[in-house]
């Protein structure tokens, strides 16, 4: 469109709260103007997942709103809340969700239009803030625009399981040559799975029951700034979840230690094992790793060729991921927080409980 016409056309547009009648118009627009194609499937983007987030959170339905021209949805943005608590405090933190614009709308300002309604309705609703994972697009909004605030590094760890795969996908030069020598030297040790101590047995759960709500009464308070853990909200995220999820205990002479979540998924055309979430005491090292190399134990019978998982850099998370094998720095992840949250414990990097699971790409 010319310049004349989008001013023509941005006359025209209507904005409105989003509704369950909208989900499939929704998950078109998004799925459209996603880049998965074979080499990429990361979580699912139907009308059964957007109506698993927006309406069946135990947190509440989410805060969206739609732009239209016509009977065309031409953007969307929403903030999905999470019960969390701050600094011993239980509230509801809000996780901005999919923010897109048709490209034939793009360079309206639709979305800062939709995103100034959402969050005025969040704030009415109660949630005093909210989390971003930002697009390389939407980044320079978020903080040349709104001043969100960027106060840790967020990065994904990774364990290569399969030299050759992993290093033919990167098309590096002689990758594959190079790749296939490292497999037939270090593939035995790579794809080792883990030897449990004594006493320590790892069984898959088909859900969260009242152990998982023990577990996290026990050893929720150690953190600072983390969603709720409860097996409410743990079933709602990985059960109820329209994605597929594996769910591994770790008990110790017949007592529930911890537990880890993980995922398969494709990238580069790669089979990846994510690290996705976990429920154990934040000061338990021994456990946090041990959960870790379990993970990737069943990753590697997965046919994964590598695992990973998030990590703030420099965090006690980061150190145990390290440590337990998961040591390669693969990428950054942009993780910006809004602006003046009432407890500044929201933007100390030590005090979250932060992983993958957090945000919605898995």
């Amino acid at each position: 469109m010319d310049a004349a016409t989008k001013r023509q056309v941005a006359g025209e547009i209507e904005f409105s709260p989003f509704t369950e009648h909208d989900l499939a118009d929704i998950s078109r627009l998004i799925s459209g103007m996603s880049d998965d194609d074979e080499g990429l499937q990361l979580r699912d983007k139907s009308a059964a997942y957007y109506r698993w987030m927006y309406y069946d959170n135990p947190a509440g339905p989410a805060l969206g709103f739609l732009a239209r021209h016509g009977d065309r949805i031409v953007s969307s943005f929403a903030v999905a809340p999470k019960v969390m608590q701050v600094g011993g405090r239980r509230v509801r933190v809000g996780k901005t969700m999919d923010m897109f614009t048709d490209p034939d709308y793009q360079g309206m300002g639709l979305i800062k239009q939709c995103a100034e309604r959402v969050f005025a309705a969040a704030r009415e609703a109660g949630v005093d803030g909210w989390y971003v994972t930002p697009s390389v697009n939407s980044y320079p909004i978020f903080t040349g625009k709104w001043g969100y605030r960027e106060d840790f590094d967020v990065i994904y760890r990774a364990r290569i399981i399969d030299l050759e795969a992993v290093l033919t996908a990167a098309q590096l030069r002689l990758g594959r040559a190079v790749g296939r020598i490292a497999n037939a030297v270090f593939g035995p040790l790579l794809r080792r799975s883990p030897k449990l101590p004594a006493g320590c047995t790892v069984t898959e759960l088909p859900h969260f029951d009242g152990q998982t709500d023990a577990l996290w009464e026990e050893v929720g308070a150690g953190y600072g700034v983390a969603i709720v853990r409860d097996a409410t909200y743990m079933n709602w995220r990985y059960v109820d979840n329209p994605d597929e999820y594996i769910i591994l205990a770790l008990h110790r002479a017949g007592s529930l230690e911890g537990i880890v979540v993980i995922k398969t998924t494709l990238r580069q055309g790669l089979p990846v094992g994510e690290i996705v979430d976990f429920v154990c005491a934040a000061d338990d090292s021994a456990i946090v790793r041990l959960l870790t190399k379990v993970a990737v134990g069943r990753c590697i019978e997965l046919g994964c060729s590598l695992v990973e998982a998030w990590a703030i850099r420099g965090t006690w998370l980061d150190h145990q991921l390290m440590r337990a094998g998961v040591a390669v720095r693969r990428t950054h992840v942009k993780f910006l927080i809004s602006p003046e949250y009432p407890d500044p414990l929201i933007y100390d990097k030590d005090a979250w409980l932060l992983t993958q699971g957090d945000g919605n790409d898995v």
